[in-house]
């Protein structure tokens, strides 16, 4: 999935998003609540974990003007320090989907996030995926394409199922890396620009089969279904 974090608190942002990183996630850190609104004209996110006090914007007038905003199914967890009952219902009442009080713990917080996505419109197991003619199993790390299995390495098929669980979205080469090779010394940008090229060709990931896998100038790469396959 796709989270976003917005805390003015730098270190605790940073925190939960190796946490979440580690977890399979990609996730983007926003110290105000305008950074972030200046990030939905561009990209999608599928939940945010929103602070309560920030400069400028907080987090409940950040809730607000989302609720008003065409932004699909965003999911809206609080995790702040304000630990009265009456915020925490106010909140949960103004749409909010789940409310955290700091300090959070590394499982609570990933166990929050996995009951919220298990609750988001359209989501499917995530142990397996089934896109046009792709049948993706992450348990037995195998992928079948109209059927006919197809031989990728370890690596390529981490990348393939990445991009297939962020389907239409611009994943950064940096992201990338951090999910599929959690930043090994050893590893650089062009290793992913490789592997991308292998699973192009060996999944069909072209427009005559109605998929695009391409590159993004200077920013990352971008899986497109074009038409079913």
């Amino acid at each position: 999935m796709n989270i976003a974090v917005v805390d003015d608190d730098r270190d605790l942002a940073a925190l939960m998003c190796l946490w979440l990183e580690q977890a399979g996630h990609v996730c983007r850190a926003f110290f105000d609540a305008e950074a972030f609104r200046r990030a939905l004209e561009s990209d999608a996110f599928d939940i945010v974990l929103l602070d309560w006090v920030m400069p400028g914007l907080d987090g409940e007038q950040l809730l607000n003007w989302l609720r008003r905003q065409p932004v699909g199914n965003l999911a809206v967890i609080f995790v702040t320090a304000r630990d009265a009952e009456d915020d925490m219902v106010r909140i949960l009442n103004e749409g909010a989907d789940d409310y955290l009080v700091k300090p959070i713990s590394q499982r609570a917080l990933l166990a929050r996030v996995n009951a919220v996505a298990r609750r988001l419109p359209g989501r499917v197991d995530e142990g397996r995926l089934h896109i046009g003619p792709y049948d993706i199993d992450r348990r037995a790390r195998t992928i079948r394409y109209h059927d006919e299995p197809v031989r990728l390495t370890d690596k390529e098929f981490e990348l393939a199922h990445f991009l297939f669980s962020n389907l239409g979205r611009l994943l950064t080469r940096e992201q990338i890396l951090a999910s599929v090779w959690g930043y090994e010394a050893d590893v650089n940008t062009r290793t992913v620009d490789t592997h991308i090229s292998r699973i192009r060709k060996k999944l069909h990931l072209v427009p005559e089969n109605g998929w695009r896998l391409g590159s993004i100038y200077h920013q990352g790469y971008r899986l497109e279904q074009l038409a079913e396959g």
